[in-house]
């Protein structure tokens, strides 16, 4: 009688790997390059002083710009209320 194995075989395993990696490449790719606009898009974003290099920095670099933002509204109100 012959014996049922029990787990996967060490192909099915590299097969299930190499399938993990890829989507990890084609991410870590969309993630990491440069993004690209339309010319309107890029100069409305650059009068905002936004760093366009990749998504990280855009992120980054807007979440700096909202930060300053609510720095000059928080003071605004400290004007208003010290009137």
């Amino acid at each position: 009688m012959r014996q049922i194995k029990t787990g996967f075989m060490f192909i099915e395993l590299l097969l299930v790997l190499a399938i993990i990696m890829f989507i990890a490449f084609k991410v870590f790719k969309l993630y990491f390059k440069k993004p690209s606009f339309n010319k309107e898009t890029q100069r409305a974003i650059s009068e905002q002083g936004i760093d366009t290099a990749s998504y990280k920095s855009i992120i980054d670099s807007t979440k700096r710009k909202l930060q300053d933002i609510q720095g000059q509204h928080m003071e605004e109100l400290r004007n208003i209320t010290n009137q």
